[in-house]
């Protein structure tokens, strides 16, 4: 067979408006992009002549010397286009990639573990809590009913009196007594409670038994100066008791128009709060005498100080 010469060299014609690039084999380049029929010189890559449409990419073409500016001494592939660079960077894009992934996961796992590891520590208690009682504290009340002594009793309910003693709710830590005097012209009634609290995380301060009796206390005058509805009994009209206990305070509710006086002596000593509440009539009527509010306060007040001296 005849040796074929050289093709001709074109390599300075520029391909029609229109015409698609033909790469090797009868295809396109690898990461060649296809110009618009506008395209004009300036705008086609420099690799159109022949011989560059034929070579294969990997059998590179001697250096001539007369590479042209458009070719940019890039071997046939557009200028710009560095497979080898190309790849080198998406690999090290990869790599970054992984790498923060990697921080990432490692990042949530510390977390996780510095979770588990405060959740499963005990934590330090906010306060310091009293959980049991204090020295001088009581834990058992004695006996409503025969703590009032006789003596208090014939002086401020002489007669024939009716004693009732309630059933505690609270064991030995709660004792209450009635007692009714009906003999005209007089009505006495005296109702005594005595409650020993306990320490309680619910108290305020540091949660002793003492603290618990103290908001008790609190509580037992918001309800007298502001009484429910349902009671029909007019807001209570406070005076300190001096001499009983730690705290004292005595409650008169005198309804008027009604049928009765009310006074109510409060006693708080340590951990106990001491209640009695003593009623009589608020003027005369059915043959009965009217209860002067002083002479109630002091049949409460006298049954307070027989039971704080049987409290140890």
């Amino acid at each position: 067979m005849a040796q074929q010469g050289p093709p001709s060299s074109r390599s300075g014609r520029l391909p029609a408006a229109g015409r698609p690039q033909q790469g090797w084999s009868g295809g396109s380049y690898p990461g060649d992009e296809e110009y618009p029929p506008w395209a004009g010189p300036g705008d086609v890559p420099g690799w159109t002549s022949e011989r560059e449409r034929t070579r294969r990419p990997d059998h590179p073409r001697p250096a001539t010397g007369q590479e042209t500016a458009g070719d940019g001494g890039s071997r046939g592939r557009p200028p710009g286009h560095r497979p080898r660079a190309a790849a080198r960077a998406r690999r090290a894009r990869r790599k970054y990639i992984w790498a923060g992934a990697v921080a990432v996961v490692l990042l949530i796992a510390a977390g996780a573990g510095y979770q588990l590891l405060h959740r499963s520590a005990p934590r330090p208690a906010a306060s310091s809590l009293v959980t049991t009682f204090l020295p001088g504290e009581v834990q058992r009340v004695p006996d409503a009913c025969t703590a009032v002594t006789p003596a208090t009793l014939r002086a401020y309910l002489p007669g024939q009196r009716h004693t009732v003693a309630p059933r505690s709710l609270d064991g030995s830590a709660q004792s209450l007594c009635d007692w009714t005097l009906d003999a005209r012209p007089r009505y006495r009634v005296l109702e005594v409670t005595i409650q020993a609290y306990s320490p309680s995380g619910l108290a305020s301060g540091n949660g002793s038994a003492t603290a618990a009796a103290r908001d008790a206390y609190a509580l037992a005058r918001q309800h007298l100066t502001h009484p429910v509805k349902a009671t029909h009994l007019p807001p209570a009209t406070l005076t300190w008791v001096a001499g009983l206990g730690s705290s004292a305070f005595a409650a008169a509710q005198l309804p008027r128009p009604g049928p009765t006086n009310l006074v109510t002596v409060v006693v708080r000593d340590r951990n106990v709060l001491i209640t009695v509440v003593s009623e009589g009539p608020a003027g005369r009527q059915g043959g009965y005498s009217p209860a002067p509010p002083p002479q109630l306060q002091a049949a409460a007040a006298a049954a307070a100080r027989d039971i704080l001296a049987h409290l140890r």
